[in-house]
């Protein structure tokens, strides 16, 4: 205990004499200005009155009360000790004030106060926020602009743990404290658009998603195919053909693909017709074929199937569109018209190429249900030296028309060609094979392919693709957000459910 006692009476002395310095610095400096000013008159007011005027035996009045009078030296060099105790040295005629000497005590102790409460605010930030700021980052006033911009990448990472542990409340309040802290942080405005949209919050995600459209230019592809993808998972068919409109107009390259998803909402929603109505602006700007296509749907939606395959039977007179000629080849067949579907592909063949005519054949065959014409062009198509991206055009029908099988059968074929197992799409192919029925494959392509960024994959052995909830892990919907699959593969799993019945005539 005395040991202990001795050294905190020291410890608090040099506090004492601490706390007199910042006093002392601006008093006696004070009090040396007013005097020098005056003229000089007088004893100095830091001298003892008693003694006598004389330089080095005078004592100074200034360090009476302190533990160590040299510690008032670095403000006032003056100050000497000698036989008689702490004294002035000079006489009062040359006493002066010390003020630069003030402030440069004055901004040490306020560059240390600084550096002190800067450092407890980054150990703050970094143990409580767990947000990874620097050390340059707090410190320099330059960087400040930087550390909220930290802070909201912090949250969005503390959100995507969240939502993909199912915490859903828990990461809107992350995403939307992110969004406060960086209203331009893009990554977290577009999660928390789905994540809200997935929560019922329709309105709401809407608004988020325009704001993104309209303030990030840059990610207005993503942002638009984001959108889309959200709203097809959520069956928000109306709102979904709306958008693809305008995107049709809006992105030229990509027009082909809006129109195609445009059908696809239009015809699951039955209301080609009404669409025609109320989006005419939007439909004249569209291609011919697009517009030709949407009056078909129009037709079948109101019941005319016998015009609308008359219609779909003849070839388009116009500007050709690879994609636009397989929609129409394959909503004929859908329509019950096989027969003209074949003739139409006949024609439209050469500017299709081989592999996209063998492969809308087959998708034909599968339509009618001929057997023995879907293992013949499945055959013929094996036969073909298939690419990486023709095999993952093949799993893309297998996903419409599943067959374990058939994927088995595909899957051995690119198991025997090195250079296309290790360019295929390892994720597609997974999924395939469980939507196929066919977990023994698909779990081969967890570990083998191109696996984009390295999700770690659902632990799943089958897919429900009917279900639009989040939260289970084999709806489609969650495995979709879980992994990234190439663009078709997501259009045509969130499009499954809206599949077409064939017609019968």
């Amino acid at each position: 205990m005395g040991a202990t006692s001795g050294n905190t009476r020291p410890r608090k002395k040099w506090m004492a004499d601490a706390f007199r310095l910042v006093w002392s610095i601006i008093y006696w400096n004070t009090r040396k200005t007013v005097f020098v000013v005056r003229g000089r008159r007088g004893r100095a007011p830091c001298q003892n009155p008693s003694d006598d005027c004389i330089p080095g035996e005078v004592r100074c009045d200034a360090v009476l009360m302190w533990d160590s009078p040299a510690r008032f030296r670095p403000i006032c060099p003056l100050l000497v000790h000698t036989a008689n105790g702490w004294c002035c040295s000079v006489a009062p005629q040359s006493v002066r004030s010390f003020w630069g000497r003030a402030l440069g005590w004055f901004t040490v102790g306020a560059l240390a106060l600084y550096l002190i409460g800067g450092t407890a605010f980054f150990v703050g930030l970094r143990s409580v926020g767990r947000a990874p700021v620097t050390w340059a980052q707090v410190l320099w006033p330059g960087k400040w602009h930087e550390i909220r911009t930290v802070q909201s990448e912090a949250l969005f990472g503390r959100a995507m743990e969240a939502f993909v542990a199912g915490r859903l409340n828990e990461a809107f309040l992350a995403l939307s404290s992110a969004r406060q802290r960086d209203p331009g942080n893009y990554r977290s405005g577009l999660l928390l658009a789905q994540l809200t949209m997935f929560q019922g919050s329709f309105l709401f995600a809407d608004d988020v998603y325009a704001e993104l459209l309209r303030d990030h230019p840059a990610e207005r592809f993503q942002t638009a195919v984001h959108y889309h993808d959200t709203l097809l998972a959520m069956n928000r068919l109306d709102r979904l053909a709306g958008h693809c409109a305008a995107m049709a107009h809006a992105d030229p390259q990509h027009a082909a693909v809006w129109v195609r998803s445009l059908l696809v909402a239009v015809r699951a929603r039955g209301n080609g017709a009404e669409f025609l109505q109320h989006q005419a602006e939007a439909v004249e700007r569209l291609a011919p074929f697009a517009q030709f296509l949407l009056r078909a749907e129009a037709m079948l939606g109101r019941g005319e199937r016998t015009t609308a395959i008359r219609q779909l039977a003849a070839p388009f007179r116009g500007p050709l569109n690879p994609i636009y000629m397989q929609a129409q080849v394959e909503r004929l067949a859908e329509s019950g018209a096989p027969l003209e579907a074949h003739a139409l592909l006949d024609f439209y063949g050469p500017a299709l190429g081989e592999f996209e005519q063998v492969r809308t054949r087959w998708k034909i065959d599968l339509l009618t249900g001929e057997e023995w014409a879907v293992a013949a062009s499945f055959r013929a198509l094996l036969a073909q030296n298939l690419t990486a991206g023709q095999v993952e055009r093949l799993a893309l029908v297998l996903i419409e028309h599943p067959s374990a099988a058939r994927f088995r059968e595909l899957h051995q074929y690119v198991l025997r060609s090195a250079a296309v197992a290790a360019a295929v799409s390892g994720p597609a192919l997974w999924i395939t094979g469980l939507v196929c029925g066919a977990p023994e494959e698909a779990v081969v392509w967890q570990q083998r392919g191109v696996q984009p960024l390295g999700e770690r994959y659902p632990d799943v052995s089958t897919i429900d693709l009917q279900s639009r909830r989040i939260l289970q892990t084999n709806s489609v919907v969650h495995v979709a957000n879980a992994i990234t699959l190439p663009r078709e593969f997501v259009l045509t799993l969130f499009s499954r459910p809206f599949a077409t019945p064939v017609a019968q005539r």
